[in-house]
């Protein structure tokens, strides 16, 4: 059901974490009501939990582990260890990356969370056995002794199948026409692909995406966002892809138009982003009609 609880230690499949349809935002066109939406459409897998309770003396100053932890995570995991925002809780983290995973994930970032620069192995060692609990003199008290009904959930994972796809139907990312006198949805196309599908010929499959649409009174809409690097015009009555050009970074953002000496253009920024795995660089690229 839409407002079923969440079971506790149960996987629980849930949709929309990366945004759905409103990270990038939105373009409409006042003249005939319509919105132009970029969407993903990824299922995600949330486990809710209750965190052991940590007591230590407080009189004991505090642990090296403690010390890197409040001078590099704490501003984003949060206090104890709880999370704070889209970063998620490091409580429980034993049940889904082991230490080997948590320190490739140190040296290399992934996604919103930066590489630790400077982090030697030492340090990193205790950071390790403060997040695990293992430090000495740390006494964990386990949820059923502790007399508290708190929850945590397992962070950020997504569903992927065997070969790192998303573990649902596609397509996964799309391109939306809404009309807002209506509230009915006018068109709906795939957006983007996976270079690697396309070996098998799977060209209609869209792709996570995050760049945002932008439209023109010319009745084209822009869009890119996705891992093949393209953007694409359509067209903004049936969603006709008419044009692709592909970029040398990826253009996570929406682009943008504007006129100089009577003639428009069309200009993104093309960064990778630090998105989807791409690779990342640093570039603007415009676009003209010739002439």
């Amino acid at each position: 059901g839409w407002f079923e609880a969440f079971e506790e230690n149960k996987a629980t499949i849930f949709y929309g974490l990366h945004g759905g349809a409103e990270w990038t935002g939105a373009a409409t066109d006042p003249r005939n009501g319509r919105l132009y939406v970029s969407a993903n459409e990824l299922p995600w897998v949330i486990t809710l939990f209750r965190p052991v309770e940590i007591r230590r003396d407080p009189n004991l100053p505090p642990s090296r582990g403690q010390q890197v932890y409040e001078e590099r995570c704490l501003e984003c995991h949060g206090n104890n260890l709880q999370g704070n925002g889209m970063a998620p809780p490091l409580h429980g983290l034993e049940r889904r990356m082991k230490d080997d995973e948590v320190r490739e994930l140190l040296k290399a970032g992934k996604n919103l969370m930066p590489a630790a620069e400077g982090l030697n192995e030492e340090d990193a060692d205790a950071l390790l056995d403060y997040i695990y609990l293992r430090e000495a003199g740390m006494e964990v008290i386990q949820p059923e002794d502790s007399g508290k009904l708190n929850y945590l959930f397992n962070g950020y994972h997504k569903l992927l199948d065997q070969d790192g796809y998303p573990g649902s139907k596609a397509p996964w990312g799309t391109l939306n026409c809404i009309n807002l006198n209506t509230g009915k949805i006018e068109w709906k196309v795939p957006l983007g692909y996976y270079p690697e599908l396309t070996l098998d010929g799977l060209y209609d499959t869209g792709a996570e995406n995050f760049g945002g649409a932008m439209v023109t009174a010319g009745g084209l809409v822009f869009c890119a966002g996705t891992p093949d690097n393209l953007i694409r015009a359509f067209d903004a009555d049936t969603g006709e892809e008419l044009w692709e050009h592909e970029l040398p970074f990826g253009g996570y953002a929406p682009p943008a138009t504007y006129e100089v000496d009577g003639k428009q253009y069309v200009v993104i920024a093309a960064t990778g982003g630090g998105k989807l795995g791409t690779e990342q660089g640093d570039a603007w690229v415009a676009f003209a009609l010739p002439g």
